[in-house]
């Protein structure tokens, strides 16, 4: 299990290039995002560095946001056939046992070995 912040990036009006905005202003590089319906009532969910959840945590709740951190699963995929399915199959399967569906998948940046990261929230 990885870490994962998520928040809905909407103060008044929404405006997720106001959100990334704080991120980038504290200088921290997201490694993986996703989401759904962001300006519509949604949430925006990022990961970064383990040592930058703090900062991000700081920045964003000092802009007005409310963050809150989550565990998800974690898989590093490689860009061949069928990856994602297995990682969505294992969650699933873990899934099964507790009662929890899949809300939403991030997808990030390949790391220095060629690895993509795929985090998958369930609730």
């Amino acid at each position: 299990m990885h870490l994962q912040i998520r928040t809905a990036p909407a103060k008044s009006p929404p405006d997720l290039r106001e959100f990334l905005d704080v991120i980038g202003r504290a200088g921290i590089n997201i490694l993986a995002a996703g989401g759904s319906n962001v300006e519509h009532g949604g949430e925006f969910a990022l990961a970064v560095a383990h040592e930058d959840i703090l900062a991000v945590l700081e920045a964003l709740t000092e802009a007005g946001y409310e963050p809150r951190v989550v565990k998800v699963a974690t898989f590093w995929m490689t860009n061949s056939s069928g990856q994602l399915l297995e990682a969505v199959a294992s969650v699933a399967s873990l899934n099964a046992a507790s009662g929890k569906t899949i809300v939403d998948v991030s997808i990030g940046v390949p790391d220095g070995d060629g690895k993509i990261p795929v985090q998958i929230y369930s609730r």
